[in-house]
C-alpha cells in the first residue's frame, strides 16, 4: 500500500483537535501537513538539513551530546552503586540535538526548567494527537458542547508551547543582533540565507524537529537499554562489546569515531532491532487517499483516511519468522556470523521495518536518529555492563512497555538500571570522559 500506491496515499487528513486547535498558531508539523506545495518545500528543506550529505556538519553536536549523557550517568550512578532511570538523560540528549539544529542552543542540565516544560507539553500534546483519542475529530457537534475539556486542554497546551517556541526564536534573533548566533535552521532563514520558505514554514520545520525527535528517540533508546539490561540481554551486550573491541582495540578510538561512522555491525543490528521491536509510534500518522486505490480486490475511494498499524507490520511472523515477538539483534546479521566473533550485517533489501514510515512520507530525520542511537550505544556499551534493577526492572513486552496505549508516541514505563564499569576499562572511562570534555568544551558555548 505505502510503496506500490505511494502517490495515491501521499496526503494526510486534517483533524480538528490537533490541526484546528493545537496547531492554529505555529502551523502544522511536516509529518502531519496535508500534501501541498508548502509541504513539499518543508520536506525538501528538512531533507537537505537532515540528509546523509549534511550529517558531517553535526559531528560536534553528536560528540558533545553523547558525551554529556555518559558524563551525567557516570556521575549519578556512582560507579554502579546507585541505580538510575536513564530516560531523563536520553530525553535531554534527543531534545538538545533538535534545539541545536533548529536554534543553535542547548541545555546542560537534565532538569533544566525549560527542558522539563518542553517535554511535559510535548508529551501531553502526544496524548491528544492520536487518531483514536478524540471523538470530536469525527463528530463535529461534540466540538461545541459547553465546558469542552478537550478544547480547553488543547488551547492551554498550545499557549504553553507558543511561549517557549517564541522565546527560542527571539533568542536566535538576539544572538544574530549580537553576532553570536550559531549555524542553525532559524538563523539561516532570519538572515535570508534561505528565501524560499515563509516564516510559518520555518516555524513548522523547527516545531517538527523539536516535537518529533525528543519523543521517538528516547522511547526507542530507553526501551533498548531495558532489553539489553535483562538476563537475556547480557549476551547481546557481550557480543556488542566484543565487536566494538574488534573494530576499536583501544576504547578511546571508539569514543573518537563513534559519531563519525557506523562500522560496528553488532551495534547496528541492535539499533535496527530496537527500532523494529519497540515500534514507538505503533499506529503511524494516518494517510489520506488522493485518488482511488485498488487493494486486494477492494476499491478505496479518494479522500479516505487510512490507518497504518506499524507495530503489527514490525511483528509479522510471515516476514520476521516465529521469533518476531522476541528481541533479537541477530536477525539483522548473516546467519553464519550472527553468533561468531566477526558478525557481518545482512545486505539491506527493501523496507527493513516500518518504524520510520515508508514511501513518500517516510520520516525525514531517520538518518540522524540512527546515528544518535548508534553513538549513545557505542559509548555506553564500551564503558559499562548494564544490569536491570531487581526492584524496578524494565517491562520488555513490545506492547505493554508503553504506559499510555492511546498516545501517538509510546512513553516507556519507568525502570532503573545499574551501570557497572567494565573491570578492564575503569580507568579508561575516566580518560575517555576527560578527553571528550576537553574536545567539546567550546562546542555551542554561549
Amino acid at each position: 500500500m505505502l510503496i506500490g500506491h505511494q502517490s495515491a496515499v501521499v496526503d494526510r487528513p486534517t483533524l480538528y483537535t490537533f490541526h484546528g486547535v493545537i496547531s492554529s498558531t505555529q502551523g502544522f508539523t511536516i509529518g502531519s501537513s496535508p500534501w501541498d506545495a508548502s509541504c513539499k518545500n518543508k520536506r525538501k528543506a528538512a531533507g537537505a538539513a537532515l540528509g546523509r550529505a549534511a550529517i558531517r556538519g553535526y559531528f560536534d553536536m553528536f560528540d558533545l551530546e553523547s558525551y554529556c549523557v555518559v558524563r551525567d550517568l557516570h556521575r549519578d550512578s556512582k560507579g554502579g552503586e546507585v541505580e538510575v532511570a536513564v530516560r531523563p538523560y536520553i530525553q535531554r540528549y534527543a531534545l538538545n540535538t533538535t534545539l541545536t539544529l533548529c536554534y543553535g542552543v542547548r541545555m546542560d542540565s537534565v532538569y533544566d526548567d525549560m527542558l522539563r516544560e518542553i517535554l511535559e507539553v510535548g508529551s501531553a500534546i502526544s496524548l491528544l494527537r492520536s487518531a483514536s483519542e478524540n471523538y470530536q475529530d469525527y463528530v463535529p457537534m461534540l466540538r461545541y458542547f459547553p465546558k469542552n475539556e478537550k478544547n480547553r486542554r488543547s488551547k492551554k497546551l498550545r499557549d504553553r508551547r507558543d511561549k517557549y517556541l517564541n522565546f527560542l526564536l527571539e533568542k536566535v534573533r538576539e544572538m544574530i543582533r549580537n553576532g553570536t548566533d550559531k549555524p542553525c535552521i532559524s538563523a539561516a532563514i532570519l538572515k535570508d540565507e534561505e528565501t524560499k520558505l515563509t516564516g510559518v514554514e520555518v516555524s513548522s520545520i523547527c516545531l517538527s524537529l523539536v516535537s518529533g525527535g525528543f519523543e521517538t528517540i528516547p522511547g526507542t533508546l530507553t526501551s533498548c537499554i531495558g532489553s539489553l539490561s535483562t538476563k537475556e540481554g547480557q549476551a547481546f551486550q557481550d557480543q556488542a562489546y566484543a565487536d566494538i573491541k574488534r573494530h576499536y582495540p583501544d576504547i578511546k578510538g571508539a569514543w573518537r569515531n563513534s559519531f563519525q561512522e557506523e562500522k560496528v555491525p553488532y551495534v547496528n543490528a541492535i539499533v535496527k532491532e530496537a527500532a523494529r521491536y519497540y515500534t514507538v509510534s505503533a499506529m503511524s500518522l494516518p494517510r489520506k487517499t488522493v485518488s482511488e486505490v485498488s487493494w486486494n480486490a477492494a476499491i478505496i475511494p479518494a479522500r479516505t483516511m487510512i490507518l497504518i498499524n506499524a507495530q503489527a507490520a514490525n511483528h509479522d511472523v510471515e516476514h520476521f519468522g516465529p521469533s518476531a515477538a522476541t528481541f533479537d539483534p541477530g536477525r539483522w546479521l548473516d546467519e553464519e556470523t550472527s553468533t561468531s566473533s566477526q558478525p557481518t550485517e545482512k545486505a539491506a533489501a527493501g523496507i527493513q521495518h516500518f518504524s520510520f514510515g515508508a514511501g513518500s512520507r517516510a520520516c525525514s530525520g531517520q538518518i540522524i536518529a540512527q546515528r544518535l542511537l548508534y553513538c549513545a550505544l557505542i559509548r555506553l556499551l564500551s564503558c559499562y555492563k548494564i544490569v536491570a534493577s531487581e526492584i524496578e526492572p524494565p517491562n520488555t513486552d513490545y506492547v505493554d512497555y508503553n504506559q499510555f496505549k492511546s498516545a501517538l508516541v509510546a512513553i516507556p514505563r519507568d525502570f532503573k538500571v545499574k551501570l557497572v564499569p567494565r573491570e578492564e576499562n575503569v580507568e579508561l572511562v575516566e580518560q575517555c570522559l576527560a578527553e571528550a570534555k576537553e574536545r567539546t568544551k567550546d562546542y555551542y558555548a554561549e
